[in-house]
């Protein structure tokens, strides 16, 4: 770990996977039809998305729309 800060060096990873994953997740979406859950709410509204989201009232996603 000192290597690391010594040399002002970042560490990063990701759990989602690399290009190959995620374009082989995307085929099995649209092939299976698979759609994400989400909740779509007007721009105008992000106060109040922010809100419910903080209060724990989001399920799955919520996705402003302009």
């Amino acid at each position: 770990m000192q290597q690391l800060v010594g040399k002002s060096l970042t560490l990063a990873g990701s759990l989602i996977g690399g290009t190959t994953e995620i374009h082989e997740l995307f085929e099995l979406a649209a092939k299976h039809d698979i759609k994400a859950w989400v909740t779509t709410r007007p721009m105008k509204e992000a106060s109040a998305a922010i809100r419910d989201m903080e209060e724990g009232k989001a399920r799955y996603r919520f996705v402003l729309q302009n």
